[in-house]
């Protein structure tokens, strides 16, 4: 009677700790992130500021530079990167590669990619002195969104078609989250150069139908607009006004 009393104490012991474990494994199990991957199609968006819904909070330096542009100059004229951002502003697709330490983009426009690194790195120390015009991009988790840092970025790409410039020290955070079918894409611009404070667009990337592709896209190949290229300065009776928003505004 005795040993039986033994024995099934054992085993209610047994089942506690059992279950402690149990309860304590679920607890360390990462919770899958949302799946992005895809063929999705972007929100053609050739000028940030009808995104945004205004300019930009320009300092007197990223006025002047977007009162000047001269959009004959566009870098993507001479078959050079669009950068990060002005990648998912383009009229073409993208594919979006998902595993468990990186994301990869592959962009139909300029058959260009862009890596996502998700293993914990952080940016390249020497970054400032090896500029990518995608940038070196670095990415986490926040619940079901997807949050990349990028910095890096050549000073030489635009971020849209209409002209808006950016420095070395252009800092990108980018959200990517799961709008039903859609994706939502949030980038923030940091910029003390060019902005006198950080600003943002959403906008929505649309998934494509099963059978969509990416089709090819050489820039260099019979590129023979550049040579009718001309000066073209729209903006020059644009007016600078300092942004009263924040103390140091009109830096």
């Amino acid at each position: 009677m005795k040993w039986h009393r033994r024995v099934s104490l054992f085993g209610v012991v047994l089942l506690v700790i059992t279950a402690g474990m149990h309860t304590n494994a679920d607890a360390q199990t990462p919770v899958a992130p949302v799946d992005l991957s895809g063929f999705w199609i972007n929100q053609y968006t050739p000028d940030l500021a009808r995104a945004l819904g205004k300019q930009p909070p320009f300092t007197a330096e990223g006025a002047e530079r977007w009162r000047t542009v001269d959009t004959s100059k566009d870098p993507t004229s001479r078959c050079l990167p669009p950068g990060p951002t002005r990648a998912f502003t383009a009229p073409f697709p993208f594919l979006l590669v998902q595993q468990p330490n990186m994301i990869a983009m592959l962009f139909e426009y300029f058959t260009i990619w862009r890596a996502i690194y998700l293993d914990g790195r952080p940016h390249p120390i020497d970054i400032a002195d090896y500029p990518d015009f995608m940038g070196h991009s670095i990415g986490h988790w926040e619940g079901s969104a997807l949050v990349v840092d990028t910095v890096g970025i050549d000073e030489r790409s635009w971020l849209d078609t209409a002209g808006h410039e950016h420095s070395d020290k252009l800092h990108v955070i980018e959200r990517f989250e799961r709008d039903g079918p859609s994706i939502k894409w949030t980038a923030t611009f940091d910029d003390p150069k060019f902005f006198t404070r950080t600003w943002s667009i959403t906008r929505t990337f649309t998934p494509g139908k099963p059978s969509d592709r990416i089709m090819p896209y050489t820039c260099t190949d019979n590129n023979k607009d550049v040579e009718q290229l001309r000066p073209n300065q729209p903006n020059l009776n644009y007016k600078y006004e300092p942004d009263t928003t924040r103390p140091d505004a009109g830096r």
